[in-house]
């Protein structure tokens, strides 16, 4: 298998090339720090995005979102967040900064380049997009962990004369119809919608029986992930089943206020009514459903997948020789899929890739004279 050097003065291409060593799957916060690492080891390599630009992703989120990481443990390798360390950035920052660092470390991005399939070739891959195949040798499938949005089979049951949004959908509450909001799931982004619309709406918040562990955003004058990296909390592996902590929750006070109403878990839905699973009914004007994500994987070779349709890897290391993932949920650890921790995963991804490529007799050259480090 054969990695060639990567050339300092190439440009990104608008081409998508016939032959490439290494093809990385989506070009967000994974597929970008997989994209440095790559660089830096003189891989050559081309970051396949189905967005029109990069960050799109980012850019459809609600327009007041915050991370919940402040700026210190926002950034990816090789490029700290600008600013406050401190500072919580809005989306609208984070964008600017993805942006800066693709064209900072000049990765070979193509964007509205999305990979309809990705089939085992031989020793190798064959991606098919809407502008013509790409065979590489190895692939890093960095599509995140955010997919579809997830909406439970239940809502079909709900009246059309009731507004539904996704957290996707939403942007802000002039959106919003007047009324009783009833917001479905009290993760981060539950809890921040519903804390935003408490000003404008009357606001009804819908929890699950899994009760997630509220964290402060500052201890002591320190960030909380601060502590979680100082005691090594970001490092260790979780279980999936844990709920997510609420990170920096205004819930309880404006609850305190009686300005949000929680109600339990939402079990189903008929006609313009909901139902709660201790027998309570709710009528709202509006259901936002933040409810989550799902990925379909109907894309990737069968053979890549095991029999619940994911894909078989451990720990970003895919079954089939050089497959790799990045940015799954929880792939290692709490921070497998989070902006300023996606690095870690990919330097130790990149560092297979690398290895995998000297097993089979071809020297990997260092970064070349001039190459961003």
């Amino acid at each position: 298998m054969r990695i060639d050097q990567a050339d300092p003065s190439r440009r990104p291409t608008s081409a998508l090339p016939a032959t490439v060593p290494v093809a990385v799957i989506g070009a967000g916060q994974s597929g970008l720090a997989a994209g440095y690492y790559l660089r830096q080891a003189g891989v050559r390599c081309v970051l396949l995005d189905a967005g029109g630009e990069v960050g799109e992703s980012w850019q459809r989120r609600w327009d007041s979102l915050t991370l919940f990481t402040s700026a210190q443990f926002s950034g990816l390798p090789g490029l700290p967040f600008p600013g406050d360390r401190a500072h919580y950035p809005g989306k609208d920052e984070v964008v600017a900064y993805v942006r800066e660092y693709a064209e900072r470390f000049d990765l070979p991005v193509l964007t509205d380049h999305p990979v309809l399939s990705l089939r085992r070739d031989g020793d190798g891959y064959l991606l098919t997009t809407p502008h013509g195949d790409c065979r590489a040798d190895q692939v890093v499938i960095a599509t995140g962990a955010f997919g579809s949005p997830r909406v439970p089979d239940f809502a079909a049951g709900l009246s059309p004369d009731v507004s539904t949004l996704h957290t996707s959908e939403y942007r802000g509450p002039a959106q919003v119809p007047p009324g009783t909001v009833v917001v479905v799931g009290d993760g981060n982004s539950g809890r921040q919608i519903a804390g935003e619309l408490a000003s404008t709406h009357h606001v009804v918040l819908s929890c699950s029986e899994r009760v997630s562990p509220p964290l402060p955003q500052t201890v002591l004058g320190r960030d909380m992930f601060w502590w979680m990296s100082v005691l090594g909390v970001m490092s260790l592996p979780v279980n999936m089943q844990a709920p997510d902590p609420v990170v920096g929750d205004r819930v309880p006070e404006l609850v305190a206020e009686g300005r949000i109403r929680t109600v339990g878990r939402v079990t189903a839905a008929e006609g313009a009514e909901l139902l709660v699973a201790d027998g309570e009914r709710v009528k709202p004007s509006t259901v936002i459903w933040a409810t989550g994500y799902e990925t379909d994987w109907s894309w990737l070779d069968p053979e890549m997948l095991d029999d619940d349709g994911q894909p078989r890897q451990s720990e970003g290391l895919g079954a089939l020789p050089g497959s790799y993932y990045l940015g799954l949920y929880r792939m290692r650890t709490r921070g497998s899929a989070l902006i300023g921790f996606v690095g870690r995963d990919a330097e130790r991804v990149v560092a297979a890739v690398t290895g995998s490529a000297a097993q089979g007799s071809t020297t990997v050259s260092s970064p070349a004279e001039g190459e961003s480090s």
